[in-house]
């Protein structure tokens, strides 16, 4: 169990001068049971959750980064080139599955450092790796490529990143509208720029957590002890979570289903009577579907917790809320079910793009049935309902701004 590592002081570290023993080939098994309810349960909570799912994540994205800056330094190398380009399309998919699942985690300095929704700890670097919902200015991307600009903190937000990685991987040629229009070579040349600068930025969200570096996985385990200056309660640091879960309520649900098939979402407007598919976060590289399977799936793993840790249900389960913690994972897997037919048959990208009939999708939408996409936000809904609702009021846990007082 990871509290008992935590609780032990993370390990012997050897120092005090005494006499080295040998390690115990044979360890007694700790038989005491994690506590259920409390500070202490909080605080095991929120350490397995942060080495187990947090640092994880986050270890994955910078090994993926880094694939990714040396495919774009390939394609640097070699522009037009299809086989290569090919390969660094691959390695910027993949990349973006591990980022999708870190969207969930945006606690600490991957969080908001102003408000709305400012986090503890918070350091913005969520946005510079990845701005959407920003509407990128890829004129602006173009222009840059073709002036060799550099790409480093004072670039803005919508013009780098993940999504101006994909604007240049995906598509072959600026638009004939903006005013700039760079050759293979220098388009080439400015995704190895913005492939060094994400890849920079995943290592330096890393080691703010890393142990050995920042240990910023100190301050969220400890919330509440001398040792967290950050949280003074472990109750601060689980509504810092609550906010990041609520990603999937207002970006998942609201941003990459709802607002796509035109379906009614407090604050957001579809112009069009039928559906948005202009608004599909991945609409490029068509796999906007895979993104929101990454993001349930995270949102799964945070109640459950992974690899025998504890998860947000145990302490559901600790004030008598098995039911409540079986609820939430009932519907999450229902989510999970109705995207993996989805993308098992034309994927979601293509099935926003081929409604025909606002009116279908409305009925899919109330009744969870019909329509595939339109039909997931019912399902979406059903299931972010018991966690906006009985989960948040049952743990007494922190509802976002943005969230506060709508009702989709």
């Amino acid at each position: 169990m990871t509290l008992i590592l935590a609780a032990c002081g993370g390990g012997g570290g050897g120092g005090g001068g005494g006499v080295a023993q040998p390690p115990d080939p044979d360890p007694a098994p700790d038989n005491d049971p994690p506590p259920e309810t409390g500070d202490d349960a909080r605080r095991v909570v929120l350490s397995d959750i942060g080495t187990a799912i947090i640092v994880p994540a986050l270890e994955d994205f910078d090994m993926m980064a880094t694939g990714l800056q040396a495919a774009a330094a390939a394609v640097e190398a070699a522009p037009g080139d299809v086989p290569t380009a090919d390969a660094a399309k691959a390695a910027w998919n993949t990349a973006m599955t591990s980022w999708q699942r870190a969207e969930v985690l945006q606690v600490g300095p991957a969080g908001r450092s102003t408000n709305p929704d400012a986090v503890a700890g918070g350091q913005d670097l969520r946005d510079f790796i990845y701005s959407w919902p920003f509407t990128l200015d890829t004129c602006a991307i173009e222009a840059a490529a073709a002036n060799g600009d550099a790409v480093d903190g004072t670039t803005p937000i919508n013009i780098t990143g993940l999504g101006a990685i994909e604007h240049l991987l995906f598509t072959d040629a600026p638009d004939p509208a903006c005013a700039s229009q760079p050759d293979a070579a220098a388009r080439a040349a400015h995704l190895s720029r913005l492939a060094d600068r994400v890849a920079l930025l995943a290592t330096s969200l890393l080691e703010r957590w890393d142990p050995a570096a920042d240990n910023y996985l100190e301050q969220w385990s400890t919330a509440g002890l001398e040792s967290s200056v950050i949280y003074s309660r472990p109750q601060d640091a689980l509504d810092a979570l609550s906010i990041a879960l609520f990603y999937v309520e207002k970006q998942t649900k609201d941003r990459k289903v709802a607002l796509p098939t035109g379906l009614p979402v407090t604050d957001l407007n579809c112009a069009d009577p039928i559906a948005c598919p202009e608004f599909l976060e991945s609409r490029l590289s068509r796999r906007t579907g895979q993104n929101l399977i990454v993001n349930f799936e995270a949102f799964r793993d945070l109640f459950t917790g992974v690899d025998g840790g504890m998860g947000v249900n145990d302490l559901l389960i600790g004030i008598d809320r098995q039911d409540l913690a079986d609820q939430i994972i009932a519907e999450v897997d229902d989510v999970l079910a109705l995207l993996a037919q989805i993308e098992g048959d034309t994927g979601f990208d293509a099935a926003v793009e081929a409604i025909t009939d606002n009116d279908e999708c409305v009925n899919a939408f109330s009744s969870s049935s019909g329509l595939p996409p339109c039909a997931l936000l019912g399902v979406m809904k059903t299931a972010l309902d018991t966690f906006r609702g009985p989960v948040v009021s049952a743990l007494g846990l922190a509802v976002p701004s943005a969230a506060a007082g709508d009702n989709d």
